[in-house]
C-alpha cells in the first residue's frame, strides 16, 4: 500500500485513533445515503463486491446480502478491527478485510462485478486515479456505488463547507460539486445509470467530537457556524438549539457501470 504522501498518512493515523467514534456513528451506520446504495444494489446479485474505505463496515454489510462475498478494504487498521468485530457481532459470514488505499487496489484489472464506496472519498488525497483504479478492477459492465458528501456549485458556500470541513479535520481532502464528480466519472469510462441527492444530518458537537477537532479550534467553528451568511444557513441548513447546531451536508449517491 503507497502511504507516502502525507495526506494519506493523516488519513490513516485520524482514522485509527477515532475508529471507535465512528463504530457508533448514526451519520455512518444509517441514513439517506446508505439506503439508495442499498436500493442500487438490489439490481444486481454479485459474486464479489469491494467497499473502499469500509470505516466501521457499514456499507459493507448492508451490501453483503447480494454477493456471495464482500471485501471491506480501509487503510487504517484500526476501522478494520471496528468492521471486524460488527461483522461477528451480526454473523456476516461473507466478509473478508484487506488493508488497501483506494489509489493503488490490491485487485486484479477487470475482476471484481461491484465496487463501493460511501462517505469516504473526499479523503482521497488522488481523487481522479482512485476513480481510474476503480474502473480498472470492474468487470467490463461491472458496478460502481458512489456515495459522498458535496458541495454546492456555487462558489461562495463550497468555501465556506471545505474550509470548516479541513479545520474540524485534516484529513479532509475536498468536497467536489456533483457537476465536477459526474464529469469525472465520465471522463474515466464510467456510464452513470442512476443518480439521486440525498442529505446527512449532522450536530455540531457530536461533529467535531468524532473528529476529534483540538479544542482551541471549536470555539471558531462554532462561531463561524452561528454566523455564517445567509447563503450559507440556506445552504446547509443551519439551526441553532440550546447548545446544539443542527446542519447538513448534501449526499451525492450515484450507480456507474464500467463501459
Amino acid at each position: 500500500m503507497n502511504r507516502d504522501t502525507a495526506s494519506a498518512r493523516a488519513a490513516q493515523a485520524q482514522f485509527d485513533r477515532q475508529a471507535a467514534s465512528y463504530s457508533v456513528s448514526s451519520a455512518h451506520s444509517g441514513g439517506e445515503g446508505l439506503s439508495l446504495i442499498e436500493q442500487y444494489a438490489a439490481l444486481g446479485r454479485y459474486d464479489t463486491i469491494v467497499d473502499i474505505a469500509t470505516g466501521a463496515g457499514f456499507t459493507a454489510f448492508a451490501l453483503a446480502p447480494y454477493a456471495r462475498r464482500v471485501v471491506a478494504t480501509d487503510i487504517a487498521a484500526g476501522m478494520l478491527a471496528q468492521t471486524r468485530r460488527l461483522a461477528a457481532e451480526h454473523r456476516h459470514l461473507n466478509m473478508a478485510l484487506a488493508m488497501a488505499e483506494a489509489e493503488s487496489l490490491p485487485f486484479a484489472s477487470g475482476s471484481l462485478d461491484l465496487v463501493s464506496c460511501r462517505q469516504a472519498a473526499h479523503h482521497f488525497h488522488d481523487l481522479p486515479r482512485a476513480v481510474g483504479e476503480i474502473r480498472r478492477v470492474l468487470k467490463p459492465g461491472g458496478a460502481f456505488l458512489l456515495s459522498d458528501t458535496v458541495a454546492p456549485e456555487d462558489d461562495p458556500e463550497a468555501d465556506w463547507l471545505n474550509d470548516v470541513e479541513l479545520r474540524r479535520d485534516p484529513s479532509h481532502q475536498r468536497d467536489w460539486r456533483p457537476s465536477e464528480w459526474l464529469a469525472l466519472l465520465e471522463d474515466t469510462g464510467l456510464q452513470v445509470t442512476h443518480r439521486n441527492m440525498a442529505r446527512v444530518h449532522l450536530e455540531f458537537n457530536d461533529w467535531v467530537l468524532r473528529s476529534a477537532t483540538p479544542q482551541p479550534l471549536i470555539e471558531p467553528l462554532r462561531r463561524d457556524f452561528l454566523s455564517a451568511m445567509p447563503s450559507v444557513v440556506a445552504a446547509f441548513g443551519i439551526r441553532p438549539e440550546g447548545e446544539a447546531i443542527h446542519f447538513h451536508w448534501d449526499v451525492l449517491v450515484v450507480r456507474a457501470v464500467r463501459r
